[in-house]
């Protein structure tokens, strides 16, 4: 089972780790510590990085050439 409990560090006190063992009980835990603010930031840093101009040895005229010419649009015949 994985609970998610989203507080404020401020908030941490007994009765929360009280609330984790009422929860728990004496099962072992995994209690992985996240910053949000800075999650946030590193998420957006991320997204940007993975978009962006795209990088051609090809012009913009060179590419749109090269999309229409590949494409297979022509009229078929349907009956209905």
């Amino acid at each position: 089972m994985q609970q998610t409990f989203q507080v404020n560090a401020s908030d941490l006190d007994n009765r929360f780790i009280k609330s984790v063992q009422d929860i728990f009980g004496d099962r072992k835990l995994k209690i992985v510590v996240e910053d949000i603010a800075e999650s946030n930031e590193h998420k957006d840093a991320l997204l940007d990085s993975l978009f962006g101009s795209w990088e051609s040895e090809e012009t913009g005229e060179e590419l749109v050439k090269m999309i229409y010419s590949n494409r297979n649009d022509s009229p078929r015949d349907i009956e209905l």
